[in-house]
């Protein structure tokens, strides 16, 4: 009866741990996927999107016609909805949230 105890002590130390560090290593995954995105953009593009981003700050009314079909353009080939739905995957491992996710994002963007 000690070893069963001395078992459920230790995974429950192991489980208190878990819990506590899960969040890290989710960030860390978001992180991960997220740059494997946005290397899919050349050093040129990544560096126009970033400006383009700052001067955006949330109001599209701050970017010319021209500025947000070339942020248009650049999302695109970032792939932001598979982007979403992988972001929805790693927080939420079950495949079919994550494909939801990258449907409505996608739908949205038509």
């Amino acid at each position: 009866m000690k070893l069963i105890g001395r078992l459920a002590a230790r995974t429950a130390r192991r489980s208190r741990w878990l819990a506590k560090y899960v969040w890290f290593v989710s960030a860390a995954e978001v992180a991960m996927v997220t740059r494997n995105h946005w290397k899919q953009l050349e050093p040129e593009e990544r560096k126009r999107l970033a400006e383009l981003i700052r001067k955006w700050r949330g109001s599209s009314s701050r970017l010319t016609p021209a500025e947000r079909r070339e942020a248009q353009e650049l999302l695109e080939k970032l792939d932001y909805a598979k982007l979403g739905g992988d972001v929805a995957t790693t927080v939420l491992p079950f495949r079919p949230f994550g494909r939801l996710v990258e449907f409505a994002i996608g739908r949205a963007a038509r």
